[in-house]
């Protein structure tokens, strides 16, 4: 009942936002348009990113933060990004201040208030969830405002609008890397980036301390259920057919983890695998999944903003994915670091969203794909 109560008010919020502030913001423009730009801008002094969607894309992101940092070292650089993903930035050494935002009205004001006593001159949208990013970027005074037009209702708020025709082909960290390009800004790094705070390493030592997990060798099981992208799950069965797998052939412990809305099929899981499986699904922040993470010697995981986390952490990540979206998903930029367990495209017929999912990627053959990894990663 909340979850739909949640839903019935985002909808409402969004007719909204985008009823009036489009009216709002015609106006505005008429009065105040925004100068053209030819070429390249100058140099931004200060700058505001806006980066508000799930865990994944704020870590695909992170690359375009770098760019700013390393093309233009002066320049203040304060990001925007949901409230429920401040952890996936917080202790960037890229970002000068972090600003939280959540959809209402009276979040919009404190947003705006907030990013204009940065003074921006430039306003860069990577990514976003709400309508509301665009008209908050052409109120923050910036005079530059990039973006990839073809995301917002807004376009006429942008006026270095960068059109990337192939932006479905490419990596997700390519592709906001190419709106940052548009100012000048690149980087030869494409890795993601995320800082694990010393808390989280002490929180997440004493865990394994308690259960007699601090000397042994960890591999972790992402357990995820999707609600609206089914197709990319792995079955609970599959998982406990890989999981008895591996602790038949090495000598390790299983550690499963996942998000609250995770715990039943997770639980499910190490449950069946017995006493060397430790459930954690549910009971950690995102800085202390990622310190879990570091005590791995290995991830499997399905494509989750875990798989994300566990890219910019740099545990070996055996990523499960469909063919739909490994492209843009993926690993890019980590060498041998990462592999990728692919549904064979032949079962696949292209459909979007895809009638085949993930279920028919065998657990043996991800293990056989384990096997080979796991030696190569020793």
């Amino acid at each position: 009942m909340w979850c739909e109560a949640s839903r019935s008010v985002d909808r409402a919020w969004r007719q909204v936002v985008l009823a009036t502030l489009r009216v709002a913001c015609r106006a505005a423009v008429a009065i105040r348009p925004l100068p053209a730009i030819e070429g390249k801008p100058p140099a931004p002094r200060s700058v505001v990113v806006f980066s508000t969607a799930g865990i994944g894309d704020t870590l695909s992101d992170t690359p375009a933060i770098r760019a700013l940092r390393e093309s233009f070292p002066t320049c203040r650089i304060t990001v925007v990004v949901h409230r429920g993903r401040r952890a996936v930035l917080e202790g960037n050494p890229n970002i000068d201040r972090l600003i939280p935002h959540v959809k209402g009205p009276l979040s919009f004001l404190r947003t705006l208030l907030a990013i204009r006593g940065e003074r921006p001159d430039t306003a860069v949208t990577l990514r976003a969830n709400d309508p509301d990013i665009w008209p908050l970027a052409y109120l923050s005074g910036a005079r530059v405002i990039a973006s990839r037009p073809r995301m917002t209702r807004f376009p006429f708020l942008v006026n270095l609008p960068v059109d990337v025709p192939d932006w479905m082909e490419r990596p997700g960290v390519e592709q906001t890397l190419e709106i940052v390009r548009a100012l000048g800004a690149d980087t030869p790094d494409p890795r993601m980036e995320y800082v694990v705070p010393e808390a989280a390493r002490r929180a997440v030592e004493g865990l394994l301390r308690d259960r007699g997990l601090d000397r042994d060798t960890l591999v972790a099981m992402q357990v995820h259920r999707s609600p609206r992208l089914a197709f990319r799950d792995w079955p609970v069965e599959h998982f406990v057919s890989l999981g008895r797998r591996l602790l038949d052939g090495c000598p390790v412990r299983l550690v499963i983890t996942g998000g609250r809305e995770d715990v039943t099929a997770a639980g499910a899981v190490a449950e069946a695998l017995g006493p060397k499986a430790t459930l954690f699904a549910g009971r950690l922040s995102l800085p202390e999944t990622a310190a879990l993470l570091t005590r791995c010697r290995m991830l499997i995981t399905t494509d989750t903003g875990i798989m994300h986390l566990g890219f910019a952490v740099g545990v070996p990540t055996l990523a499960l994915l469909h063919p739909y979206n490994a492209h843009r998903v993926g690993p890019h930029g980590y060498g041998r670091l990462h592999r990728v367990a692919l549904l064979d495209r032949s079962l696949w017929a292209g459909e979007d969203p895809p009638q085949v999912g993930l279920d028919r990627l065998l657990p043996e053959e991800v293990f056989a794909a384990f096997q080979d990894f796991w030696g190569e990663a020793r």
